[in-house]
């Protein structure tokens, strides 16, 4: 997939066509070797090579005004959280998605200019964080992160495995980050973004 690709799966309010890829292209772990010539698929999807997963997180980024609407669909589908724990999604990203993707990660660890960057957005009231992140990281919360990075975001998102733990059933959603409120999406029509996107669209590094 391209970047063009991308856009129209990324650059709006609907998720279909981003969830129809992902029933045929797989999220592999990032110590994968996805390059030129490598194919692997697992359960018959095939996973992206490393430039389109660039690709991806180019275009994601370019649009942080949707994310609300493909950040969740990501990261179920096992995209690492610590890919998108970039300066630009912290600037412009929505309060509710910011602190959606904030919960798949150990928000008292982030750089310290992320943290500068929050701490900017709360005096200025662009970012409303929720009340538990200025307090210490939960015992429960370490563990699910401990346990997605044993298993890999992919595996403990995609599959059952999480019911083959040794742990109570109630905590299968918790383990898999099932408990998170979902951001909500504030419209913005879609013919905007398209005239953004051919007018100011920047490449952004990544991987």
């Amino acid at each position: 997939m391209k970047e063009e690709d991308w856009f129209y799966a990324l650059a709006t309010d609907q998720t279909a066509l981003l969830q129809l890829i992902l029933e045929y292209r797989w999220i592999s772990p990032p110590e994968t070797p996805t390059g030129s010539g490598s194919v692997f698929q697992r359960d018959g999807k095939v996973s992206f090579q490393l430039q389109e997963l660039r690709e991806l997180l180019c275009v994601a980024l370019e649009h942080v005004h949707f994310a609300p609407c493909w950040l969740p669909v990501l990261l179920k589908a096992g995209l690492q959280p610590s890919l998108l724990l970039h300066p630009h999604m912290f600037d412009h990203a929505d309060s509710d998605a910011l602190n959606y993707l904030l919960e798949f990660v150990n928000w008292t660890t982030l750089p310290g200019g992320l943290k500068i960057i929050l701490e900017r957005r709360r005096e200025e009231q662009t970012w409303k964080p929720w009340p538990h992140f200025d307090t210490i990281t939960s015992l429960s919360h370490m563990c699910r992160l401990q346990i997605r990075s044993m298993l890999g975001p992919d595996l403990l998102m995609r599959t059952s495995i999480v019911q083959q733990l040794p742990v109570p059933s109630p905590l299968h959603c918790f383990l898999q980050f099932r408990d998170i409120q979902e951001p909500s999406y504030k419209h913005s029509p879609l013919s905007n973004q398209i005239q953004r996107h051919n007018n100011t669209h920047q490449h952004r590094h990544v991987l």
